[in-house]
């Protein structure tokens, strides 16, 4: 009997936001609760019609992925810092904004409780939610001061860390099922086209994995939460970094990884797949087999097949299907009726597999 807790139909927060909600903050608007409310509901009923395991706000209260920190934690300045070499390898659609350090972090209150609330108050599903992971959002802002010509302050990333973890805590508290750490610079810096161009901006690949994991992995620190309630961690580009991967650093990276849940990119090229024979047993793999920087819709019969391949390495238990990033990371052209195939892709394929169990 398969874990009703590993989330077979897996998705990443992120949905298309609706256009009128978009149009309304492109003016400088505010849309409003009650329209926000409304593109939630209608985001919701979609979902439980795909069948996903776990159900999200579609992250249609933010400004962008990473605003939930950024506006939610004391000790950023502006908007508009120079961006760093991070911010730049990872590109505009991960890093939509570069803000500096100014001060130490500090807790301003609950950061997603507003996100959840509503949620929860409708849904008779798990709840899930997206988080920028601390290490990813830390790197930004240290590489953006330093740019500056300025020092960061000292254990600004254990700091957020912290904050995040007592966040992640109370969500846990109020029901919610899943939180999900997005950090895409993981799925650059483990690729060998990622390393070369990382190494070209002056980073050092190996330096920054260790210091994300490090700041990442504090949010489990003495984490107080149900049995049935899981941490995962996102590494999916939306297929902006693709392999072939390094074999040496995903062993190491995995080696260290503190986490039970793992979203990857398993994308059709087989030589560009993350790689799974470093795979510890008993770690979740969530494959991001449906490509959201295509338009087109991937053929059923070659994801099953590609799911075939990954269980004679990941016992099927530990697989997840998903698409291979949150949506508003993907650089093609898709609507709301492309994205819903996609989604129904997954569904699809993971019914085959799971059947009932789902």
């Amino acid at each position: 009997m398969a874990d009703d807790f590993k989330y077979h139909i897996d998705h990443h927060g992120s949905l298309l936001t609706p256009p009128d909600l978009a149009e309304s903050r492109a003016a400088g608007g505010d849309p409003g609760d009650g329209a926000e409310d409304a593109a939630v509901a209608r985001a919701l009923r979609t979902q439980r019609r795909l069948g996903l395991s776990a159900l999200s706000d579609g992250e249609y209260r933010r400004r962008d992925h990473l605003s939930v920190v950024h506006d939610g934690v004391a000790g950023f300045g502006p908007a508009g810092a120079a961006a760093g070499p991070l911010a730049r390898l990872v590109g505009g659609r991960h890093a939509p904004e570069t803000r500096a350090w100014a001060d130490a972090p500090a807790e301003r209150g609950r950061l997603a409780k507003h996100e959840t609330d509503f949620v929860l108050s409708v849904s008779q599903r798990p709840v899930m939610i997206a988080l920028p992971a601390p290490g990813f959002v830390a790197e930004l802002a240290a590489q953006a001061t330093t740019a500056a010509g300025a020092r960061p302050p000292a254990d600004a990333g254990d700091g957020l860390a912290r904050i995040l973890r007592d966040e992640i805590a109370a969500l846990a508290a109020d029901g919610v099922r899943y939180v999900l750490l997005t950090n895409p610079a993981y799925g650059f810096l483990l690729t060998q086209p990622g390393r070369a161009q990382a190494a070209e901006l002056g980073l050092d690949a190996d330096a920054v994995v260790e210091r994300m994991l490090a700041t990442d992995g504090e949010v489990l620190a003495g984490l107080e939460a149900p049995a049935e309630f899981r941490v995962g961690l996102d590494v999916t580009t939306a297929g902006a970094a693709s392999g072939p991967y390094a074999a040496a650093a995903v062993t190491a990276f995995l080696s260290r990884l503190p986490f039970g849940r793992l979203c990857v990119e398993f994308g059709r090229d087989g030589a560009r797949r993350f790689p799974l024979a470093a795979v510890p047993a008993g770690l979740v793999l969530s494959l991001g087999v449906v490509d959201v920087s295509d338009p087109g819709l991937e053929d059923v019969d070659e994801l099953v097949g590609r799911i075939d391949a990954a269980a004679e390495t990941v016992d099927i238990d530990d697989i997840a299907i998903s698409t291979n990033g949150g949506f508003h990371a993907s650089p093609a052209q898709i609507d709301e009726g492309i994205q819903h195939g996609k989604l129904q892709r997954v569904e699809m394929v993971a019914r085959y597999f799971w059947g009932n169990e789902l």
